[in-house]
C-alpha cells in the first residue's frame, strides 16, 4: 500500500467509521504530525480535540519520511516505529523521533480501531485485584479468567528448588561460553566498563533439559493452554527459549528494558496473542530487578512508554526462584533497572504462539533480529539508535 493510495484509497472511510475520535483520545487539541515520501507526496495529521483532520501537504513541526515499502510495513503492522527506526528506515524530515514516537497510539487507533489505553480501560478492570497471585493448585479458569482480564498471571512455587538449581547450571555454563557477536547472546556496557551478557537466545537449541521444559513440560503445556490450546511453544525461532539476564549500572545497551510490548518492534498480527512464561531462577524484586505490568493493556494501543496518569494499575512483581510469571505479548510490561549493586536476577522465557506463525517465521529467524544486527550484538537503547 503506498502514502498516497493509502491516504486517498483507505483512510476516509476510517475516518468516517470514528476512529478519528478514537485516535483523539492519545493527543492535545493542535498536535500534528506529516508523512512523506522521497517522491514528493505527503499527508498532515491534525488533532483537532475531538477528531483528526488529515489533508494533503506539510503543516507540520514533525515530518516523516518513508518510502512505500516502509509505510506499507507500518500500515500493515508488518512492522513498528521502532522497527523501522532500528532497521534505517525512516527519516525524520523535520522535528524528532520521539514525537513520531508519540504519534504511535493514535496511529493504531486511527488505522486499526484498536482502542487507546484509558480512564475507562482502567475501570474496565472492575473489582479484580491486579496484585494478587496464584498456583497451578488453583482452578485453570479462575487462572484463565485473571489472565484474559489483566493480560498477566504471577504463580508461585511452580518449579522445586532442584530444579531452579538444575536450570541456573545450564544457564551458568551457557553464559560462560558466549562471546559478542555470536548471534546467540545480547551485550550491555557496565558503568565500569565492562561489558556483560544480559541475554542468551536459542537455549532449547543447546540444551536438552530447556527443550524439555518448553515442549513436553505438563505444568507448561497447561500455563499456555489458559490463553489458547492451540498456542504451539517456538524453540527454534523468535529467540526461541532466552535468558533475560539483569546487571547493576548498565550505561549502554538494551539490557534494562523500557515500557515496551513483545510485538513493539514487529509483527503483530503474526505474533498476537502469543504468550510468554518466565520462569523465575532467582530472587525478583527492586534491588535484583524486576518486572513491571499494566494491567489490562493488552486490548489497547497503549503508548510504548510510562503509562499514563498516576493512577495507572501498574503491578510490579516480587517473585522467589521457582515462581513463573505469565503475560501476554501486547501487554505493556517493563523491567527498569535494578537498585543493588550485586543485582543479578535471571530468568528464563519459553514463547508460545500460534501455528500460522511458522509460515510468517522460518527457523532462526526473529523480529530481533533488526536489533542484534547492529553492533555486535549489543543491542542499542532507542536513545542511543536515535543519537546516531
Amino acid at each position: 500500500m503506498t502514502l498516497v493510495a493509502f491516504h486517498e484509497a483507505e483512510l476516509p472511510a476510517l475516518l468516517a467509521s470514528g476512529n478519528g475520535t478514537r485516535a483523539a483520545r492519545a493527543l492535545h487539541p493542535g498536535d500534528r504530525i506529516a508523512f512523506a515520501s522521497p517522491g514528493g507526496a505527503s499527508y498532515t495529521y491534525r488533532c483537532t480535540g475531538a477528531d483528526i483532520a488529515v489533508s494533503p501537504g506539510v503543516d507540520a513541526d514533525a515530518v516523516v519520511e518513508l518510502d512505500d515499502a516502509a509505510f506499507d510495513d507500518l500500515v500493515t503492522e508488518a512492522w513498528s516505529v521502532y522497527g523501522l527506526l532500528y532497521g534505517d528506515r525512516v527519516r525524520m524530515r523535520a522535528g524528532d523521533f520521539v514525537t513520531f514516537a508519540t504519534w504511535e497510539a493514535p496511529l493504531q487507533a486511527l488505522w486499526f480501531g484498536r482502542p487507546v489505553y484509558d480512564d475507562a480501560a482502567v475501570a474496565a478492570l472492575g473489582a479484580v485485584d491486579v496484585h494478587r497471585s496464584y498456583t497451578l493448585d488453583d482452578e485453570d479458569a479462575d487462572l484463565a479468567a485473571f489472565l484474559a482480564t489483566a493480560g498477566f498471571l504471577v504463580l508461585r512455587g511452580v518449579l522445586s528448588p532442584e530444579e531452579v538449581g538444575v536450570l541456573n547450571g545450564v544457564v551458568a555454563e551457557e553464559r560462560a561460553k558466549a562471546a559478542p557477536g555470536d548471534g546467540r547472546s545480547w551485550w550491555a556496557t557496565r558503568q565500569d566498563g565492562a561489558e556483560v551478557c544480559c541475554r542468551l537466545t536459542y537455549m532449547a537449541e543447546r540444551s536438552p533439559l530447556v527443550k524439555a521444559f518448553a515442549t513436553t513440560d505438563a505444568r507448561f503445556r497447561r500455563i499456555a493452554a489458559l490463553a489458547d490450546p492451540a498456542l504451539v511453544p517456538c524453540t527454534d525461532r523468535l529467540d526461541g527459549v532466552s535468558v533475560v539476564i539483569k546487571n547493576p549500572a548498565v550505561v549502554a545497551g538494551l539490557s534494562d528494558l523500557p515500557w515496551h510490548r513483545d510485538c513493539g518492534v514487529g509483527g503483530h498480527r503474526a505474533l498476537c496473542p502469543g504468550l510468554n512464561v518466565g520462569l523465575q531462577l532467582d530472587r525478583a524484586d527492586a534491588a535484583n530487578g524486576q518486572l513491571h505490568f499494566l494491567a489490562g493493556s493488552h486490548h489497547h494501543a497503549a503508548q510504548q512508554g510510562p503509562p499514563p496518569g498516576e493512577g495507572a494499575p501498574v503491578v510490579a512483581v516480587d517473585a522467589a526462584p521457582g515462581d513463573v510469571t505469565v503475560h501476554f505479548g501486547h501487554t505493556l510490561h517493563a523491567a527498569p533497572p535494578p537498585t543493588s549493586p550485586t543485582a543479578g536476577r535471571k530468568a528464563l522465557y519459553i514463547g508460545y504462539h500460534l501455528p500460522p506463525v511458522l509460515d510468517v517465521v522460518g527457523p532462526g529467524r526473529s523480529y530481533n533480529d533488526v536489533l542484534v544486527s547492529r553492533d555486535g550484538g549489543r543491542v542499542k537503547s532507542v536513545d542511543e539508535v536515535v543519537a546516531g
